[in-house]
């Protein structure tokens, strides 16, 4: 089961000034929950929730999040962050898990913007929602689902590619690099350029130099060449109208 106390004593071996983690047996949705406590005033920056298993757990645009007891990894953190920078705290959560797991840099990868791949298929997807100060970013990981459990024929897990890490381990894990990562990124001016962060998230972007076909909020889709991701944290796409940036989409790969 996940424990609070154990992260909250990797955390300090770390040095990590985060001390608000709590971790529920069920819940609807941390995001929700974290939310509610920011509205409140009783969360403060760096505060984290956790829950072994989510009801009403969600993903981008609304769709269903399926949450595992025991098997998946699911979470919220509340980061601060200026309004116009706020928008590249997704991608920061994305580079602190792939930098968590233990594995090769080539088995796990990014795709923008919110989703990590094991082996090119999606083991764990980031949602966040602004609130007062920043965001909630939340976090599903499948750690521990068998292939039967698994909610779609492309989905992954860290046990079905071979990656053998305890929950709470990894839930320290990414912790620690996030810290690191939102420290660093503050540092910097909230620049993810200034602070190297965007040169490292530009290299472990599986999504770069990709055909791609974006499907965009209003319906419409853009496809084209996934070239790069701008200082703010769009994707730029170079398609047989010109160069265009993306903030909002959903990316399919394209397999030619």
């Amino acid at each position: 089961m996940l424990n609070s106390d154990q992260v909250l004593t990797d955390l300090a071996a770390a040095d990590v000034s985060w001390r608000d983690v709590v971790v529920l047996d069920s819940t609807g949705s941390t995001n929700t929950d974290l939310a509610a406590a920011v509205a409140a005033g009783t969360a403060s920056s760096g505060a984290v929730l956790a829950a072994d298993n989510q009801s009403a757990g969600r993903g981008r645009l609304d769709r269903e999040w399926y949450s595992q007891s025991g098997a998946t990894l699911t979470f919220s953190v509340y980061l601060t962050a200026p309004a116009n920078s706020a928008q590249f705290l997704p991608l920061l959560m994305g580079l602190a898990v792939v930098r968590a797991i233990p594995a090769a840099d080539d088995q796990v990868t990014l795709k923008w913007p919110n989703d990590v791949l094991v082996n090119g298929r999606k083991a764990a997807g980031i949602l966040a929602e602004a609130v007062s100060g920043g965001a909630v970013v939340g976090c599903g990981i499948n750690v521990g689902l068998t292939a039967e459990q698994l909610p779609v024929p492309d989905s992954h897990s860290l046990s079905l590619a071979g990656i053998d890490i305890e929950r709470n381990d990894l839930l320290a894990r990414v912790l620690i690099e996030l810290h690191q990562i939102h420290q660093r990124w503050a540092e910097a001016g909230y620049h993810a350029e200034a602070a190297g962060l965007l040169a490292e998230f530009r290299r472990r972007c599986g999504t770069l130099g990709r055909q791609v076909r974006v499907q965009l909020p209003d319906g419409g889709q853009l496809e084209g060449r996934a070239e790069d991701i701008d200082d703010v944290g769009q994707l730029v796409v170079a398609s047989a109208t010109g160069q265009q940036t993306v903030s909002v989409g959903d990316v399919i790969h394209l397999r030619h």
